[in-house]
């Protein structure tokens, strides 16, 4: 699930931005969101060129450069935006949490990972790096709780406080004393004769700095940097930063957002939508505001979307598209048996990609421009998917797209929810998976413990549950003999 709002930069840097400011030709603009692709800086569908990006209009706080963006990575662009395309002023990566892993930190059965005290939760498209490709990985490497891992997680809050990672890099195997550590979030628990405040779980101790921001308080959303206290693992705070949900910007400007929906106000058409920096207020009109992937009745609590409009006076954002996202529970890891402009075919299922998609080079090759029109019939793809049951029939659109090396004939994967479960059949997305008896076919839980039986898996798995299965493509319709079947991990809220 990928995330866009309009953001004020870091305190320290934001004086630098230039915010509201334009380049050349169009609109002033501002874009906050994953890194989808290069050959320019592709967010939220808009290419801006980045040709006059150096590390004086770089913000990173890690010692990173333009050249260290990866694909998944939050980024916010400030600058011009006609039609899209852009041109980027700055450019500055925004994490959401930097910090250790807490104790018990993963859980597969619901494909979730604590970190510095937020709940982080995953799904086929989020982007794992530097040595982990998935939340076992870091299951295995903490241990018994032996090992903390220092992770930075990039993406979206949703209503109840859940952040939803776009990317999760690994910074070390176990934490380090005295690091930096940051982390956004709510602040709960305000105790200012002690000097401490919650965000999620984290507590903050914020005596060093004598007193907070002006109009901090339970609520507000701010980012709190320091470093752990070895003693009672509080945040020891160095800055804390009160943000501003709508970055300031002047009215006028064109904003593209992806966030939550925290609250709907039916009587004026508007809701309130998390980002990063807060919460701000988002006005559409029913006739002008064209929405796709839904209506404007599917606007309740908790949902995804993404709004492109203008900045009102006030702040307040006025939407002329809304787009209604979807989580991603699809993966496909196969060769593409046909490419257009638009789609690919992979296990005989046409997947639709667009503006959004998006698309990483893991192959020998590396590509760091890798696109849609680099693919090529026969070679091996990662996707990573939502079903559109807006369209009929179904359809299945990418949201990540990753070319690796050639696939073994026994590793290819297919993961979608179940259509049927009759032993010793499977189907997923129409696609029959067929098992053998054990040891022939291995059947896993979500948390990776193993059913004794394959007659135990089938009593156990339902319709609608997302299973996924590895094996050799026997055609392009079916895979033979799947070498394993997994019940997906239950993802909610």
């Amino acid at each position: 699930m990928i995330f866009i709002v309009l953001a004020l930069l870091l305190a320290v840097v934001s004086a630098s931005c230039r915010l509201g400011t334009t380049t050349g030709e169009g609109v002033g603009g501002t874009g906050v969101g994953p890194v989808t692709g290069f050959g320019s800086v592709i967010v939220n569908g808009v290419k801006y060129v980045d040709s006059g990006i150096d590390d004086t209009n770089f913000f990173d706080g890690r010692g990173r450069t333009k050249a260290d963006l990866k694909a998944g990575m939050m980024v916010a662009i400030f600058g011009s935006i006609d039609g899209g395309n852009g041109t980027a002023d700055n450019i500055t990566v925004l994490r959401h949490v930097d910090g250790p892993m807490d104790d018990s930190g993963v859980d597969l059965a619901t494909g979730r990972l604590k970190v510095m005290g937020q709940d982080v939760v995953v799904d086929a498209s989020t982007v794992f790096d530097n040595g982990v490709t998935n939340l076992a990985d870091l299951r295995t490497l903490q241990g018994a709780n032996v090992n903390h891992p220092e992770l930075e997680v990039h993406g979206s809050a949703d209503n109840i406080g859940v952040i939803h990672a776009s990317f999760i890099h690994k910074w070390a195997n176990n934490n380090v004393a005295g690091r930096d550590v940051q982390v956004r979030g709510t602040v709960s628990g305000l105790n200012t004769a002690a000097g401490t405040f919650f965000i999620g779980r984290k507590a903050v101790d914020y005596n060093a700095l004598g007193s907070i921001p002006v109009g901090v308080g339970n609520g507000s959303f701010i980012e709190a940097e320091g470093t752990v206290r070895a003693l009672d693992n509080a945040l020891v705070a160095t800055s804390v930063t009160l943000e501003d949900p709508t970055g300031g910007q002047p009215s006028g400007n064109r904003a593209e957002v992806e966030g939550y929906v925290n609250r709907v106000v039916t009587s004026n058409a508007s809701f309130e939508l998390i980002g990063p920096n807060g919460v701000q207020t988002v006005t559409w009109t029913t006739g002008t505001t064209a929405f796709t992937g839904g209506t404007g009745a599917d606007i309740v609590a908790g949902v995804n979307l993404e709004v492109d409009g203008t900045r009102k006076a006030g702040g307040a954002l006025a939407a002329t598209k809304i787009a209604i996202r979807r989580a991603s529970n699809v993966r496909m890891e196969s060769r593409v048996t046909s490419v257009t402009a638009s789609s690919l075919t992979l296990l005989g299922k046409t997947v639709a990609v667009n503006a959004l998609t998006q698309y990483e080079d893991s192959s020998s090759v590396d590509k760091r421009t890798f696109g849609q029109a680099d693919i090529l019939t026969g070679e091996s793809l990662v996707v990573s998917a939502f079903l559109d049951n807006t369209t009929v029939p179904v359809s299945i659109v990418a949201t990540r797209v990753e070319r690796i090396d050639a696939i073994a004939f026994d590793q290819h994967i297919l993961q979608g929810p179940l259509d049927s479960a009759l032993s010793p059949n499977l189907s997923i997305l129409g696609i029959t998976v067929v098992t053998l008896p054990s040891p022939g076919t291995t059947f896993l839980r979500a948390d990776e413990s193993e059913f004794t039986t394959q007659a135990e898996f089938f009593a156990d798995v339902a319709v609608g549950d997302i299973v996924r299965a590895r094996g050799n493509q026997a055609s392009p319709i079916v895979i033979m003999n799947a070498k394993e079947v997994q019940i997906g991990p239950t993802i909610g809220n």
